[in-house]
């Protein structure tokens, strides 16, 4: 097993702190606890120490880092373009048993050939010169994998292929803890601040919501905050925008909360609410939320609309003020979370390089 090389590559930077690369990070440290050696290529991005992916990514084993060049892409044309010219070779000279690719990377490489879609539509839209390169590029892989039942049948539509793995995303559930519900905040925490994870809607949510329940809480994370929303707002002394914060103070922050809002227009496979799960922390979610992951009544809620505000604030306000509906919901929330375990990731995908490798 020692001798197995993983290489995992994306096409533009791994080393930013997102969902897709923290999948990359998670999966490259369960393989290297299974005793293989995992490379990281990453299209750009600057050197950092050990301790400091550590810390971006909360893992402790660091799989080796080859970035292609410093600089950011500044068009798509001028990524593929680098890696057709540049990105071959070095994957060429690493040598992997595996390569894993996340999303439609222009290079091609000895061994299993994985490619991952983590969604089509992360942008919020799916053009057409987007979905002519990516029915090329995955025509052109060996072993196609979406992360979630919804992808597949998406990819079905979109682009008609059906021969589609599913394997989705996954995550050490040892680091996270629950904290009981005496212990919790009566507080909402909203990850994201893209328009595609509507941030806008769990703001009016929590403006009902408060009318309930003064004394809730809103945390809110992510980039380019657009606080002007709150300026002429009473609740804004209850709303605490946090910014960008890293992997291990988001994970103690949904510990303390009471619920987290997701009313996102678009998912493939949130880490949000897997996180949360691991956490004992129920969600109250839109529909782009994978119905294998997010289960109405079970582990959370489900609204009708992503724009629905009044149905969002009454589904977080149950969570709120039910405690013995909470404690039911974060249970059944840990159980699922468990499915997910990085461990059982990593092996699903070792399972699917010995498959190919006999086709």
């Amino acid at each position: 097993m020692s001798s197995i090389r993983v290489v995992i590559i994306r096409a533009g930077s791994a080393l930013i702190p997102d969902g897709v690369n923290t999948f990359i990070f998670e999966l490259g440290a369960a393989m290297i606890r299974k005793g293989l050696e995992v490379y990281i290529l990453s299209g750009c991005g600057s050197s950092f120490h050990n301790n400091q992916l550590s810390h971006i990514f909360d893992i402790d084993e660091i799989p080796e880092i080859v970035c292609l060049r410093k600089e950011q892409f500044t068009s798509r044309v001028e990524q593929v373009a680098y890696w057709v010219t540049n990105g071959n070779p070095v994957l060429r000279s690493l040598k992997p048993d595996i390569t894993i690719m996340n999303g439609v990377v222009p290079c091609w490489s000895p061994g299993v050939r994985i490619v991952v879609c983590h969604g089509l539509k992360t942008h919020g839209s799916y053009h057409t010169t987007q979905k002519l390169y990516d029915f090329l590029m995955y025509r052109a892989g060996a072993s196609l994998v979406a992360v979630s039942q919804t992808l597949k049948q998406e990819i079905a539509s979109e682009l008609g292929f059906k021969d589609v793995t599913v394997i989705p995303i996954g995550l050490d559930t040892r680091k996270y803890s629950s904290l009981p519900r005496e212990r919790r905040e009566p507080a909402i925490l909203h990850v994201g601040t893209r328009p595609v994870k509507n941030p806008s809607t769990t703001l009016k949510a929590f403006k009902v919501l408060s009318e309930e329940k003064p004394e809730a809480r809103l945390y809110i994370t992510g980039s380019d905050i657009v606080q002007h929303e709150l300026s002429k707002n009473e609740i804004r002394d209850t709303v605490h925008f946090l910014g960008v914060i890293p992997r291990r103070e988001l994970r103690t922050l949904c510990s303390k909360v009471t619920a987290i809002s997701a009313p996102s227009f678009y998912e493939a496979f949130p880490y949000t609410t897997l996180e949360a799960f691991a956490a004992g922390t129920p969600v109250v979610g839109s529909k782009a939320i994978p119905t294998e992951l997010l289960v109405d009544g079970y582990n959370g809620y489900r609204i009708t609309s992503p724009e629905d505000h009044f149905e969002l604030a009454d589904r977080l306000l149950d969570l709120i003020q039910n405690t013995s509906k909470w404690k039911t919901m974060s249970s059944n929330a840990k159980a699922t979370a468990l499915n997910y375990d990085a461990q059982k990731i990593a092996e699903a995908y070792l399972s699917l390089s010995r498959r190919s490798e006999e086709n």
